[in-house]
């Protein structure tokens, strides 16, 4: 019984010696209780870290008061976010898409930055503030912006890939500026003082790469030789760590340090092993990280202002979308195609709350206000990242607004729509739209095609075939494909709720006519039936089933009892 006290007094006197412990436990449990509340109204996790962070912040509950922990902790997410960028980081994915890259993210980081940095010249702000506030307003968020275009299976569309692509540009922008965050700073002077302060970073981070380069790949093989998964995520970590330590040694940031080693895991032939073993992390990484950002906001300075701070917030969102749709519009697609790429990239990102860490540490603030200035960067860039998810639901009513205002019932009279009758309409040109396209021809079934895609619509313009450039999910789009006299309306598009919506308003236009659609999800298909959808195809079914068919081929089960099985499982999974 002695023992059993003796134990217990030494585990409080531990947890004593121990304070943030108790403020750690606290903070992830509030965090997963406000990312399970994140989840159940369909709104990305990152929301409920920030808002874990301003609950338990010494502005809010109080729950975590240690500023030098909050410090601390936020310096942890930022060198393990930049080192997880670090390891995706792949030159050919870039290639694919470099046109987005260059073009697009160009064109709206570098005006972004000119236009916010000469208007707060223009106010009387020094020009080194002016450069560091417009950096923190040019970057939009890559963890947030990316979860939405996985959610809606949008990733690969002509939008999304525009996206993607200037999302790379500006989390690439993030190195550079790291790097000249000390010459805008307290370091910075002359421009002799510049030029030396930029030369001798480059030559420590050229150093570093080089030796990093000969050092890793050599010692992740002999990690990799023990096969231990614990061994080599620990080293993975150490790398991370080491690489981001030597670095600052230099004078460089320990964000930039955290990236150069991640890019030097990346470009060995264990990156994919890397990868695997950090991913299960990312989540926590991400926690931590957002968390310490929302301790940092002052609900009393929101609450002081929130005018002041809504209409920045506002200001801010509309240059972006603004800026960002023309970057679009320059590289020649459809202003329905520049909307939605504009609303997913009209908030503040995470990484402009590193650089403003970054920035913090060499005497930088938003607009050169100080602690005020501080406390309204964070305000905004909270605001709009929790509005994120709300904002891009404006995008039907705004494609549908832009819609009607193009003249595309000259097209559609090109296209001869006003001649079909009992005809097939075609939602989607991709994969599964050419083929059924080139069936209905051979058949010789009339049949439309439209599509949002404007490469896709050229391509099918070119050879010949009747389309439409518009979202079938738009009445007055239904109404020009002729859905009075259709027979059928088939949808193969990615999103869900666009599905939803075509189903919906093609039955109120012509309830007689049939629909099929397909989904990529199984947990799409009782609410599609629902919807008013005859027969809905879910590719997720389909592989599942296509996948046992061949197991049980390979295992010598005899075709009609395989048959058999399969009819068996789909049933069972349609009649949940």
């Amino acid at each position: 019984m002695e023992t059993s006290v003796n134990y217990a007094a030494s585990l409080l006197a531990a947890a004593e010696e121990l304070p943030f412990l108790r403020e750690l436990v606290a903070l992830f449990a509030l965090s997963a209780a406000l990312t399970y509340l994140s989840h159940r109204f369909k709104l990305v996790p990152i929301v409920g870290f920030l808002f874990a962070g301003v609950l338990a912040g010494p502005y809010a509950l109080g729950i975590v008061t240690d500023r030098e922990f909050i410090a601390n902790t936020a310096e942890i997410g930022v060198i393990l976010l930049l080192f997880t960028i670090g390891v995706e980081f792949s030159l050919e994915k870039l290639a694919r898409i470099r046109r987005y890259i260059i073009v697009g993210g160009g064109f709206q980081v570098g005006l972004t930055l000119g236009i916010v940095a000469a208007v707060l010249v223009v106010l009387g702000v020094d020009w080194r503030a002016a450069v560091f506030t417009a950096s923190l307003v040019a970057l939009s968020s890559t963890a947030i912006v990316l979860k939405l275009l996985s959610d809606r299976g949008i990733t690969d569309t002509p939008a999304g890939q525009i996206t993607l692509g200037v999302l790379i540009f500006q989390d690439l922008m993030v190195v550079p500026l790291v790097l000249f965050m000390p010459i805008l700073g307290a370091a910075g002077g002359s421009a002799v003082d510049i030029g030396l302060a930029l030369l001798e970073s480059i030559l420590i981070v050229t150093l570093v790469l080089v030796l990093a380069r000969r050092t890793v790949p050599w010692l992740l093989d002999r990690v990799a030789d023990a096969r231990s998964p614990e061994l080599f995520l620990l080293t993975v970590v150490v790398i991370c760590f080491g690489i981001a330590w030597l670095t600052n040694l230099g004078g460089v940031s320990l964000a930039l340090g955290a990236f150069l080693a991640g890019l030097v895991v990346s470009g060995s032939r264990f990156r994919e092993h890397a990868v695997g073993e950090i991913i299960p992390l990312r989540t926590i990484f991400n926690a931590l990280f957002f968390v310490s950002i929302g301790m940092l906001l002052d609900i009393r300075a929101v609450l002081a202002q929130p005018l002041l701070l809504l209409a920045v917030a506002l200001s801010a969102l509309l240059l972006k979308f603004t800026v960002t749709g023309a970057g679009v519009l320059l590289l020649r697609y459809p202003v329905a195609i520049a909307v939605p790429v504009a609303l997913y990239l009209a908030q503040i990102g995470e990484f402009s709350l590193i650089l403003h860490q970054v920035g913090n540490g060499f005497g930088l603030s938003p607009a050169g206000l100080g602690a005020a200035g501080d406390q309204a960067f964070l305000a905004v860039a909270v605001l709009l990242m929790m509005a994120t998810p709300f904002v891009v639901q404006l995008e039907p009513r705004l494609r549908g607004m832009i819609s009607r205002a193009r003249p595309e019932s000259a097209a559609a009279e090109q296209a001869g729509v006003r001649k079909l009758t009992d005809h097939v309409i075609i939602g989607g040109f991709g994969l599964a739209g050419r083929q059924i396209q080139r069936l209905l021809h051979d058949f010789g079934i009339p049949h439309l095609i439209v599509d949002m895609n404007p490469v896709s619509v050229l391509e099918a313009e070119a050879a010949g075939l009747p389309v439409i450039y518009g979202d079938l999910s738009q009445t007055h789009i239904l109404h020009q494909a002729g859905i009075e006299r259709a027979r059928l309306v088939v949808a193969a598009v990615n999103d869900p709720t666009v599905l939803a919506r075509v189903v919906h308003r093609a039955k109120l236009a012509n309830p007689a006519v049939e629909i099929i659609v397909r989904t990529p999800y199984v947990m799409d298909v009782e609410g599609l039936h629902e919807a008013g959808a005859h027969v809905v195809v879910s590719e997720e079914v389909e592989s599942a089933l296509r996948l046992v068919e061949k197991v049980l081929f390979a295992c010598g089960i005899h075709a009609e009892e395989a048959e058999r099985q399969v009819a068996r499982i789909r049933a069972e999974i349609e009649g949940i």
